[in-house]
Formats: C-alpha cells, sequence, structure tokens
C-alpha cells in the first residue's frame, strides 16, 4: 500500500457521506458523496479492530473476513463491527455484470491511516467505489473477472 499526497475535506465525515442501498447487484450497502469530492481528495479513514494472527484466522475460517484490511506492518485490521463509512465503498470491477467504475483507491495518508481516496471528481449522489484487489476475489468469489 502506497503513501499518496491528498487533500483533506475540512468535516466530519457524516457531513458528506451516506450509506444505502448499492447500485451493484447483491452487493448489500453502498458509500455515497452527499456532495462533490474532487480528485486527489481523502474519502474516509478505515477503522477497525487490530488482530493476532490467531484471531484473524478464526475468523477467516468462518468465512468472516470480507471486512478485513492488511496493514503495511502486515497486520489485519477488521472493520466489520466498527462505525466507519469507508468499509461500505464496494468494487465495481469485482462483479462480472457491474456497469459501473471505480472512482477511489485504497491508499495510506501522510499519517498511516488506510484510507479511500479520490482517483477522479465524484459527484454528489454518486456512490464511491474502489478496488478490493484480486486476493480478496478469488477467495470471496462474487463474480471474479479473468
Amino acid at each position: 500500500m502506497k503513501t499518496v499526497s491528498y487533500h483533506q475535506i475540512d468535516a466530519p465525515e457524516s457531513d458528506y457521506l451516506y450509506i444505502k442501498t448499492s447500485q451493484l447487484p447483491n452487493a448489500g450497502n453502498g458509500l455515497y458523496a452527499a456532495i462533490d469530492i474532487f480528485k486527489d481528495e481523502r474519502i474516509s479513514i478505515f477503522n477497525g479492530k487490530m488482530l493476532s494472527d490467531q484471531q484473524a484466522l478464526k475468523i477467516s475460517a468462518n468465512n468472516q473476513d470480507q471486512y478485513f484490511i492488511i496493514m503495511p506492518n502486515g497486520h489485519i485490521m477488521d472493520s466489520m463491527h466498527t462505525d466507519c463509512f469507508a468499509k461500505y465503498a464496494n468494487d465495481a470491477a469485482g462483479l462480472s455484470s457491474a456497469e459501473f467504475k471505480n472512482n477511489a483507491k485504497i491508499a495510506l495518508d501522510d499519517e498511516n491511516n488506510v484510507c479511500l481516496i479520490a482517483i477522479r471528481k465524484i459527484k454528489a449522489g454518486e456512490e464511491v467505489f474502489c478496488a478490493y484487489g484480486k486476493k480478496y476475489w478469488k477467495k470471496h468469489g462474487k463474480g471474479l473477472r479473468d
């Protein structure tokens, strides 16, 4: 995961983001912009519980690892049971039936927070999408594209 340059939105995330049903079939909830978000703006920070290797293995064995983020130091953060807007960003490219394109990326900010950064302008009312990576789709399967 790369550290990137970004612009910070000077407001609480709850002022410019909201959650509602995703436009992607069978994706559950999605993350939406309430205002225009510009390229290179930090959209949201991932929050979660840091797991030991044993905890991560147990959760993964029960197929409850959909919200894992692998940190730069190799530790695993689980945002499943944490209030966090970022975890609701779905992967448009990971679903074969998707007509949408990813408009954000997962990166590190200058404080080593894992976050979503806009890769293009995201208009108010638009859903935020980011790539999860091939490893995620190999494990969770849902329509992996070749």
